[in-house]
């Protein structure tokens, strides 16, 4: 809006133009399977390959390989990743419900299964501040004079029980006035008094209406630590009337022997409260007690989430034997329905044992759909379950959530080249037509956990590691091929140029050992497109870095007006966007114009489409493709003739 000008003068009007598109990440790997601890079908951010041990299993299980592909990512310079724990176990629970029968929180034991000793949950209300030492602070004294805005005192002792900001009352009239401020005997108030009061009378805290959010309390004990703090959750009950509401803030007052405490509430009260009568304050805590052979107890914890005992956050840190969750929408606002009722030890039941024998594929593919919620991922990768079922089931996610990339591992480590039951085979079934997958051949020889042979381990780890490794170093642009796998000592097939060959052309990448004793070498880089558009792995991955960052950089243009200012203003900062793009090498052409183009006019925006509420861009990058193949013709040359070999 203009800047609405009245006096002759110089005025500021600021703007800014559409802020810059930033790339987003490209390198953050999901990984899916079965683990020896940690949540079940839940993703977890994972950053260093101490904290997967620490949270999944110092060691792998046997004849499972999330833990080496995990291992692999690290070794290879990935840096972020998710992990979801595959099961087909369940874990056992209970619900806690609030006074008026409200599913408020599941207990849930953190290992899958029913033990043959049940875990117990019981809940005990606390208080660390009791009604019998805490109640309303509700001071009075005597006045000598009172008129517009200023009352004297008796004694400046008695003045000094007030507070700025207390609301006040004379002899009990009904009228309320704020203090302003206090000198001596003498209170200053906000506003003039509007009836005549005698020369002598009292004076007291007023009565606080529905919806006062500030009272002042005290206490004849010293208050416990964290009894009254942001986020305690206090009762003032007067008579048969309560009121349960959350604490926003706390100021401790002082005078002389005596403190109190100024409360401000997150909502007002939902009771009137007379300050002629007394009214007890007491606050709401609970205990939680875990059983399983021995006892845990973790004693004070509060319902809100900004108190420092804030139950969710301290039994969840403290590893122990259940894990907390909240039942949405929480918190309720109708206290005290919000308050946890009390608990004798209940078992929690409904669990049911990890078999991983019988895992199957749908217990892959429910873990898989846990990563819809994950907005960050780009790479995900399976490396325990390689069935057609559940590869496909990962190249539909990417496909749908448009924003990552499957990693596929060959289905065995002694799958054969070619015919039946081969890799030619499987790559068949793994089609993607705008290429969001790629396969991986053969597996890998890595390190054992201990003494002992080499393990042969699907190599969709170390991938995904090194795709992370070159992003960093090179950029998304940059075909994730011909970089040495680390961590790895040897593969597990062996095979000639003639046979990569055959596989590449497929669309089949193989990692191989060019020499005796060398290290193995990630050497392809298609997807498995049907359209040849697609057909290279960074490629596939420039666009959807392209879109993803184009997508999130410009929603701050929607309801904007759909005019040419805005138009221009969209552009610009897409152009500025693919601009840096094309600098870092990622776009072919001598100069930007030949690298890309950014349309939007009126034939992709006609009368029509703006009725409708839409704004049409179109963007035509031309990318840089791998020198996949490099062909150099060369021939004996004779001074002024020329010989070739072709």
């Amino acid at each position: 809006m203009a800047v609405q000008v009245s006096y002759p003068g110089v005025y500021i009007d600021e703007f800014a133009p559409g802020a810059p598109i930033q790339g987003v990440g490209t390198s953050t790997a999901a990984f899916i399977g079965p683990a020896a601890s940690g949540e079940l079908d839940t993703p977890t951010k994972i950053t260093s390959w101490d904290q997967f041990r620490q949270v999944f299993g110092a060691l792998p299980l046997p004849g499972f390989f999330l833990w080496y592909a995990v291992r692999g990512f690290f070794e290879n310079g990935g840096q972020v990743c998710y992990v979801v724990r595959a099961s087909n176990g369940k874990n056992a629970s209970l619900l806690l419900e609030d006074d008026a029968d409200h599913d408020i929180v599941k207990v849930r034991s953190r290992q899958p299964g029913n033990p043959s000793t049940p875990i117990q949950v019981a809940l005990s209300r606390s208080h660390l501040l009791p009604a019998a030492s805490a109640s309303l602070y509700r001071p009075t004294a005597n006045y000598t004079a009172a008129a517009g805005r200023e009352i004297t005192l008796d004694t400046a002792a008695n003045a000094a029980q007030f507070r700025p900001g207390d609301f006040i009352t004379l002899n009990d009239v009904g009228e309320r006035v704020q203090i302003a401020r206090i000198s001596g005997n003498k209170i200053r108030l906000a506003d003039n008094l509007t009836q005549t009061y005698p020369a002598n009378g009292t004076v007291r805290i007023a009565n606080a209406p529905v919806g006062t959010q500030t009272i002042r309390i005290t206490s004849t004990a010293p208050i416990a630590s964290g009894a009254l703090v942001a986020g305690t959750v206090l009762t003032i009950t007067q008579g048969t009337l309560s009121s349960t509401r959350v604490v926003e803030t706390v100021q401790a007052e002082i005078n002389g022997s005596t403190t109190t405490y100024r409360v401000t509430f997150r909502q007002g009260l939902s009771i009137p409260l007379s300050f002629a009568q007394d009214a007890t304050v007491q606050s709401q805590e609970f205990n939680l007690e875990v059983t399983q052979g021995a006892s845990v107890t973790y004693p004070n914890l509060s319902i809100d989430s900004a108190h420092p005992r804030y139950f969710l956050k301290v039994v969840n840190e403290a590893g122990g034997l259940v894990q907390l969750e909240r039942i949405e929408p929480f918190p309720r606002v109708d206290f005290p329905a919000g308050l946890l009722k009390n608990l004798t030890a209940t078992s929690l039941a409904g669990g049911e044992n990890e078999n991983l024998a019988t895992i199957d594929d749908q217990d892959y593919i429910d873990a898989l759909e846990t990563l819809r919620e994950i907005d960050d991922v780009n790479l995900i990768a399976i490396p325990d379950r390689t069935t057609a079922p559940v590869q496909q089931a990962v190249i539909t996610h990417c496909e749908q959530m448009g924003d990552r990339f499957a990693v596929l591992d060959a289905s065995t480590a002694d799958l054969k080249l070619f015919g039946a039951g081969s890799v030619e085979a499987q790559r068949r079934g793994l089609d993607s037509t705008r290429g969001y997958s790629a396969l991986y051949y053969p597996w890998l020889r890595v390190p054992p956990t201990g003494r002992g042979d080499p393990v042969l381990v699907p190599p969709s780890g170390h991938v995904c590691g090194i795709i992370a490794r070159s992003d960093t170093l090179r950029g998304v642009h940059k075909a994730p091929a011909n970089e040495i796998v680390n961590g790895a000592i040897g593969v597990g097939r062996s095979m000639s140029n003639i046979d990569q060959g055959q596989l590449n052309l497929q669309g089949i990448n193989v990692i191989r050992i060019f020499q005796n004793g060398g290290r193995p070498v990630l050497f392809g880089a298609r997807t498995t497109a049907t359209d040849l558009n697609w057909q290279y792995v960074n490629i596939r991955r420039l666009f959807l870095f392209v879109e993803e960052s184009i997508q999130e950089g410009i929603r701050w243009a929607v309801f904007e007006p759909n005019n040419l200012q805005l138009w221009e203003k969209v552009k610009r900062t897409i152009t500025e966007f693919l601009t840096r793009v094309w600098r870092d090498g990622a776009l072919f052409g001598a100069t930007a114009k030949e690298a890309f183009y950014v349309r939007i006019d009126e034939t992709l925006n006609p009368f029509s489409e703006q009725a409708l509420g839409r704004l049409n861009i179109e963007i035509g990058l031309r990318p840089t493709y791998p020198a996949e193949f490099i062909i150099v013709r060369i021939g004996i040359w004779q001074g002024d003739a020329q010989v070739t070999e072709g």
